[in-house]
């Protein structure tokens, strides 16, 4: 056990049960050997049969009053502890910065005001600091009531501003991200949208042209106490998943340097005033020879082990930073790794790039890749099973949702 876990007393809780969740669950357990205990409405697939992991089960989380209770019944499992709250996605993120003022003083909420979350997180908002600031975005037109006269060209993008709004609405035919093919594509699209309860403003952008790989990620750590970044970590998309309901979620990821990032990221968080962590969806724009910036999550990301899997442990910021008073210095990544959910073959099927090609065979080659559910440790005949099935998995969901470009 490190020299941090043996001098500091802390208990990890993360709220919700996706794979987000799971990596950092992993990430303490593989800086501290600790478990960390999960909030959410069942145990689901990546939470599931796990060795590092203790459930408290809350059916109705979204109620304020329950999810207290859990709280508190962790209080008390834990007394004389500090305690690390985290949210796994948007929604939970959210709720945690609302409801600070409601935990006891033993609990540690990591997350900037509710103000400054609002702010960063909210894609009109964005998109007015890209512009301040001189930050390069996508051609944006943020809408409120339906108009047709639009600054570019289809096929266009079309968002919520309001994502956490967005998250919490269940209708069929819903996509995380929609493509308007032409104008009657777009007028469906939005009447969709509100025909099912979204009512704050949409955002219409440009289509950056460039598959997968042109698509990127940029995790950032700056702390609470000197408002300085302590972490930039860019990963390269290689492969999405493009199932409607799950377009953006990110199945293989090339960890690199970038730095062409660098400049573009520290405006941003100086400009937002946003501190712990956070990332932030970009795309190269070969017409600008520059990366887009298309939105700040003020949290770590669902794809977060990546930054692990290079060598910067998540966990160990929090703690470091948060619990022990570190002094930390400042990193930009330069190690490489793969970050893969998918088969190996298939990963190789759709990455049309040679030389891209070469560099997933070489880091198989060296044992560069990791799969973030499924690390060594993890034995369970049940969890195997699942991480397995779920690679299988895609195949199916590519044959019918393959990458348009």
């Amino acid at each position: 056990m490190s020299e941090v876990a043996n001098s500091v007393s802390f208990v990890p809780v993360i709220v919700g049960g996706n794979r987000g969740a799971y990596s950092l669950a992993r990430a303490f357990y593989e800086a501290y050997q600790v478990k960390s205990n999960i909030i959410s409405t069942m145990v689901v697939g990546p939470i599931g049969n796990s060795r590092i992991t203790k459930h408290y089960i809350q059916p109705e989380i979204d109620d304020l009053d329950k999810f207290f209770e859990t709280i508190h019944q962790i209080g008390r499992d834990y007394p004389n502890m500090k305690k690390i709250i985290f949210g796994s996605d948007d929604r939970y993120a959210e709720l945690l910065v609302r409801t600070k003022d409601r935990f006891d003083e033993d609990w540690i909420i990591p997350y900037v005001d509710t103000d400054v979350f609002l702010r960063a997180t909210n894609k009109e908002h964005f998109y007015g600091i890209c512009e301040k600031v001189g930050v390069p975005y996508p051609k944006t037109l943020v809408m409120n009531e339906l108009t047709l006269a639009l600054p570019f060209e289809y096929p266009i993008i079309i968002k919520p501003a309001n994502a956490i709004m967005y998250q919490g609405l269940h209708f069929e035919d819903k996509e995380k991200v929609f493509i308007g093919r032409d104008e009657a594509d777009f007028k469906r699209i939005y009447h969709l949208m509100r025909e099912n309860g979204y009512t704050d403003s949409l955002i219409l952008q440009e289509y950056v042209p460039g598959d997968d790989t042109y698509l990127g990620v940029v995790t950032v750590y700056t702390s609470p106490r000197d408002k300085e970044i302590k972490l930039i970590a860019f990963g390269q998309i290689l492969l999405e998943d493009h199932t409607p309901s799950a377009i953006g979620n990110h199945l293989t990821i090339l960890a690199r340097e970038e730095s062409k990032i660098v400049e573009s990221v520290r405006k941003l968080i100086a400009e937002t005033e946003f501190y712990g962590f956070a990332n932030f969806d970009v795309k190269y724009d070969k017409r600008k020879d520059d990366y887009v910036f298309f939105e700040l999550n003020g949290r770590l990301g669902v794809s977060n082990y990546y930054v692990t899997a290079a060598g910067h442990n998540v966990a160990k910021y929090y703690v470091d930073d948060y619990i022990a008073k570190k002094k930390l210095g400042t990193t930009i990544n330069k190690n490489e790794v793969l970050f893969n959910m998918v088969p190996k073959n298939l990963l190789l099927k759709f990455v049309e790039s040679e030389e891209l090609q070469k560099k997933v065979k070489q880091l198989y080659k060296t044992g560069n890749v990791v799969h973030p559910l499924d690390p060594p440790f993890e034995m369970n005949p049940k969890r195997k099973f699942y991480i397995l099935a779920s690679k299988l998995n895609y195949y199916k969901k590519f044959r019918q949702h393959p990458p348009e470009e």
